[in-house]
């Protein structure tokens, strides 16, 4: 969730130029929106396995738990796309 908070700390403009002068302007314009997409992608594998979980529990408050898990990751995923979305409508069109 960590990683997932810095992606939203370092949204890009859509506007964004690529820096290649020092290494924290490359990391901030090349490598943070590269490794988006995989973060996504994980982050999704874990809201299936979740589900997966919450199928084979057998306490209510197991469910209840898993449940919270999910919506919060499914929320999270949507904060994420949304804040990364004028950026890469921005790059792909």
């Amino acid at each position: 969730m960590v990683l997932g908070f810095i992606f939203l700390i370092f949204v890009q403009d859509k506007n964004t130029e690529l820096i290649l002068d020092n290494a924290l302007g490359t990391i901030l314009t090349l490598g943070v929106p590269a490794t988006l997409p995989i973060y996504l992608m994980v982050l999704l594998f874990d809201i299936v396995m979740v589900a997966v979980r919450l199928s084979s529990s057998e306490s209510s408050n197991e469910k209840l738990f898993f449940k919270r898990v999910i919506f919060f990751e499914i929320g999270f995923v949507a904060i994420i796309v949304y804040a990364w979305l004028p950026y890469f409508a921005g790059v792909f069109t």
